[in-house]
């Protein structure tokens, strides 16, 4: 009789790293995701209020249209300030050819991009019409910001002037908003990342060493974004409950907002727990979020259509409440076929009643 053999999990090589210009970049690409993520930090919400409109709009042309421009082949060890001398002295054509090498991978990773577009093309190739880059990127971005992507071809006809606005938007980012933040930040992050760095991973699954960092089951956002041998985990201090991953070359990098191994013991250990406390509390400070939950202990599941119509509120609406309630842990999203169904998680529920319970005794 024949045995049946199944494959082992793949092991992954894990490491931890500050990356202080792609953090500080991520740091400010959640400025133009206010809107659509509740539960951000609190510099990310009042630094998007304290900017003027035309900030705003240049933060969203460099990090929407531009944002392949900053990544530099290699990011240099200098930090952020390094960052910017290095895309303010890159020669100016190279800004194009490192978006067009960015399409490159995005259609080889995505092949579903290439179909809701028509088709690969090269963004060199699209600046060529007006209407056809901005219809174009239109479709790829599933929005409809003709004003955005107007101005963004506009600058696009001269290659050093996408150079200077990027460079300018950064710089004056940094010296003006996010170097003081980041010096304060710098000690909460060097504890995460050396606390995990502690543990061992040697014996973990990628989905399994995601899990111990973030406390979140990834395993469908990292089945999507394919098959890895090495993980980069960084840690923010901005992105809330959030999680972001992405590609770079041979491993995936997961960008976690910056916390403490469970158990872990440190002077700090109050700091992280109210950030904690924060995060899981300002979830369940708002009247739509709360129904939503209501009404999950009222049914095994729901899907976000049926959640529309009981609430009689937007799609877009809807939506950026799931994503805080997923991203805190209070609910679990299932897919079935195309369609995204939710439940109740009732033990992160539990969780944070024990979590404050022990934030609020004494000691």
């Amino acid at each position: 009789m024949a045995n049946d053999f199944v494959l082992a999990p793949a092991l992954v090589n894990v490491r931890f790293a500050l990356e202080p210009a792609a953090n500080a970049l991520q740091s400010l690409r959640l400025l133009n995701d206010i809107e659509r993520l509740s539960g951000l930090h609190d510099w990310v919400t009042g630094t998007a209020a304290a900017l003027p409109a035309e900030r705003l709009f240049t933060n969203r042309l460099v990090f929407m249209i531009f944002e392949p421009s900053i990544l530099v082949p290699e990011l240099p060890p200098g930090g952020f300030p390094a960052l910017i001398d290095a895309i303010e002295q890159m020669p100016p054509q190279r800004v194009f050819e490192l978006i067009d090498a960015d399409f490159d991978r995005m259609f080889d990773l995505y092949p579903e991009h290439a179909e809701r577009v028509g088709g690969r093309v090269k963004y060199s190739a699209l600046l060529n019409d007006r209407a056809a880059y901005i219809n174009f990127l239109n479709k790829l971005e599933e929005v409809e910001e003709d004003e955005l992507f107007g101005t963004a071809f506009d600058l696009a006809q001269n290659p050093a002037e996408v150079q200077r606005v990027v460079g300018e938007h950064l710089r004056y980012m940094w010296e003006t908003h996010l170097r003081t933040e980041w010096e304060r930040q710098l000690p909460k992050l060097n504890e995460s990342l050396n606390a995990f760095t502690r543990l061992d991973f040697s014996s973990k699954t990628l989905v399994e060493a995601a899990r111990i960092v973030t406390n979140r089951d990834l395993s469908e956002l990292i089945e999507h974004k394919g098959s890895f041998e090495k993980a980069l985990f960084v840690p923010n201090p901005h992105m809330g409950p959030y999680i972001s991953l992405f590609r770079q070359r041979d491993e995936l990098v997961i960008t976690y907002g910056a916390r403490l191994p469970r158990g872990a013991q440190s002077p700090a250990q109050s700091e992280f727990s109210r950030a904690d406390l924060l995060i899981r509390l300002n979830a369940l400070a708002d009247d739509t979020r709360l129904q939503i939950l209501e009404l999950l202990t009222q049914h095994d599941e729901l899907g976000a259509q049926e959640l529309i119509e009981r609430l009689g509120v937007s799609q877009s609406t809807v939506s950026r409440h799931l994503s805080q309630l997923r991203a805190t842990g209070y609910i679990i999203e299932r897919r079935r076929e195309v369609a995204k169904f939710y439940s109740l998680n009732t033990d992160r529920v539990m969780d944070t009643l024990r979590a404050l319970t022990n934030f609020l005794s004494r000691q």
